[in-house]
């Protein structure tokens, strides 16, 4: 598989291509475009350009957290967790066919940004913090891909803190010690 160009998102590349940006889902949209995106107290901002530097293809954004439980009507932490805050491929990319695994799946575009997403979460976790869990808060349109990536729906009696932009989506995570990722 050849290379990503992924680099971390900065001022200058998003006033020269934030503007272009379109995944589909406006509120994702805009938050490429805002100076959240670049806030390192939110998380930080990795962008997937073309070779040419002049196109964003996707991006996604990683924070911090925890997953808690509830016990006795106490929450309690369960793990660290890294969060996916945001995720995203412009639309002119969604569906794009790269290959096939090895059981016939289809691997598509978006699946190799969640694998070098992936990938980088565990770097952090092999030399710089210690978490237990990946959470992220699914679109309906990003549900499938999740889902054949091992990521399960939360249970009720499990939980983390979500965006008020979030109440609709499907709180998910997975489990590192129990998934080996890339």
């Amino acid at each position: 598989m050849t290379k990503l160009n992924i680099q971390i998102y900065t001022k200058e590349l998003q006033k020269r291509l934030a503007g272009d940006f379109d995944c589909g889902n406006p509120y994702i949209n805009e938050f490429i475009k805002s100076p959240v995106s670049l806030d390192n107290s939110y998380g930080k901002t990795y962008v997937y350009l073309s070779d040419d530097n002049n196109f964003l293809i996707g991006f996604y954004n990683l924070g911090v957290g925890y997953i808690d439980y509830l016990k006795d009507n106490q929450r309690y932490k369960a793990g660290g967790a890294i969060h996916i805050n945001e995720f995203a491929l412009h639309s002119k990319f969604h569906s794009t066919l790269i290959t096939y695994d090895n059981n016939g799946q289809k691997i598509n575009l978006s699946d190799i940004l969640l694998y070098d997403c992936l990938h980088r979460i565990k770097e952090i976790r092999e030399n710089f913090l210690g978490y237990a869990f990946v959470t992220l808060c699914s679109t309906e349109e990003g549900y499938s891909l999740y889902s054949r990536r091992d990521f399960q729906e939360i249970g009720d009696d499990y939980g983390f803190s979500v965006e008020l932009s979030e109440k609709k989506c499907k709180k998910m995570y997975l489990w590192l010690d129990e998934n080996d990722i890339v």
